[in-house]
């Protein structure tokens, strides 16, 4: 499996790092499409997680335009677990429509771990990212300064 450069753990010549540098920019696909969400979500608290996530992707992030529907695709869970939350909280329900709603509480919650596991939102997600990071520089300390 490739990785990404920062992720690398293996310690690179000068000139590896350059070809590697001209492979990820020749696939780089940008990520200007997340600055404007989809019509397609589902209301106004959708829209305010699209906005929220991409302001913390922008500070240091992998997401690209690749992402775009998976990013969606949470927002629209995301505010459809909290409309839920919200009316079980207030018991704005009638008796059997309880049963039915906790049942979409779950569905939705299991839909926002699941994307948010491909957008890196999760912190077991992060962590291997940031484990094969840290690595990469142990490594990298280590081949130039030796065992210290």
């Amino acid at each position: 499996m490739r990785k990404q450069l920062d992720t690398m753990t293996k310690h690179l010549t000068q000139e590896e790092i350059k070809k590697k540098m001209l492979e990820e920019e020749a696939v780089f696909v940008g990520n200007e499409q997340l600055e404007t969400p989809p019509e397609w979500l589902v209301n106004k608290i959708a829209v305010n997680e699209w906005f929220r996530l991409v302001e913390q992707f922008n500070k240091k992030s992998m997401i690209s335009n690749l992402d775009y529907t998976n990013l969606g695709a949470y927002c629209n869970a995301f505010a459809r677990y909290e409309d839920i939350v919200k009316r079980l909280k207030l018991n704005v329900t009638i008796a059997g429509e309880v049963n039915q709603l906790v049942g979409l509480e779950l569905k939705y919650s299991d839909e926002m771990r699941k994307y948010g596991a491909l957008l890196g939102l999760t912190m077991g997600s992060r962590l291997q990212v940031g484990n094969v990071i840290i690595k990469g520089q142990e490594e990298n300390i280590k081949d130039d300064f030796g065992d210290i």
